[in-house]
């Protein structure tokens, strides 16, 4: 069907997107238990007023009988997806807990991630915004989820939401990319601590202190350096300890980075880094 829909009308909507549609708050409420793996299918949905007066204003509009959006699932409704009209946001996922291995992510009872292994990203998905909820499982299973909880999504955004360990249970942590004009002649990257046992951190770059008590959970202000191979160093706060090293963090102008921090120091692995590019790089609106 959401390919007959592109075809009809040139223009994608919501039947082409991994991610569900949002609920309200209440309706996130009323959610019971057992449909966890269940999708939510009479979830009502309405744009804002003016976003559906400007679609009005193309010839669209987003009723399950409009024929330009052909419907064959009772109460779904599909949404067109105009650049530059509708709000919507990005979000990917990122499995940052060393204990949960592998793991099923269901959004709204969708299955939106399957097998995603430790230190593992998803691609971007879009969103539309609203509320959210995410049950982790175990991968290949379906019962007894290892995390419950929910999610606002604000237009405009690109997250990444991280599956941590917090220390005494696992839950999401929601980073929001800051949206920049970015300079070809720099890179940009920030630094997000994500081990629950590391101690306070020093970020030195080539040798230089940049970062100071970067703690667990704390992301830290975008740093300006110049494009090329840099040498990074994670020391324990206020010593000469180096716990972690990269001698070649590769960065390119004109791009952001996070650098995330994760892994358990308690294991022989200890902590390790991912320097994902940020969706503001690459994602338009």
């Amino acid at each position: 069907m959401a390919t007959e829909d592109m075809n009809m009308t040139g223009i994608e909507t919501s039947a082409d997107m991994i991610m569900p549609l949002p609920l309200t708050e209440e309706q996130i409420d009323n959610l019971t238990d057992e449909n966890y793996t269940v999708e939510v299918t009479d979830a009502a949905f309405a744009l804002p007023e003016g976003e559906a007066a400007n679609a009005a204003a193309r010839g669209l509009n987003f009723f399950p009988n409009n024929p330009f959006f052909p419907n064959n699932r009772p109460n779904i409704t599909v949404i067109p997806i105009i650049p530059g009209i509708t709000r919507f946001s990005y979000i990917r996922y990122l499995n940052a807990s060393p204990s949960s291995g592998p793991i099923d992510i269901y959004v709204n009872g969708r299955r939106v991630a399957s097998y995603l292994n430790y230190r593992a990203f998803t691609e971007y998905m879009k969103v539309l915004p609203g509320y959210y909820r995410i049950a982790v499982f175990r991968a290949g299973t379906t019962r007894n989820p290892i995390s419950v909880s929910r999610m606002n999504v604000i237009a405009n955004r690109v997250y990444t939401a991280a599956f941590i360990n917090n220390g005494t249970g696992q839950e999401w942590q929601f980073i929001t990319d800051t949206r920049r004009v970015l300079n070809q002649n720099r890179a940009f990257v920030r630094f997000i601590q994500l081990s629950a046992n590391a101690p306070l951190l020093d970020v030195y770059i080539d040798d230089r202190l940049v970062l100071t008590d970067l703690d667990f959970q704390e992301v830290s202000r975008y740093l300006s350096l110049a494009p090329g191979r840099h040498n990074l160093k994670l020391k324990v706060a206020a010593s000469a300890r180096v716990i972690l090293e990269d001698p070649n963090m590769t960065l390119q102008g004109g791009k952001a980075y996070s650098v995330y921090i994760v892994g358990n120091m308690g294991d022989r692995v200890g902590l390790q880094v991912l320097i994902p590019l940020e969706g503001t790089t690459y994602l338009s609106f």
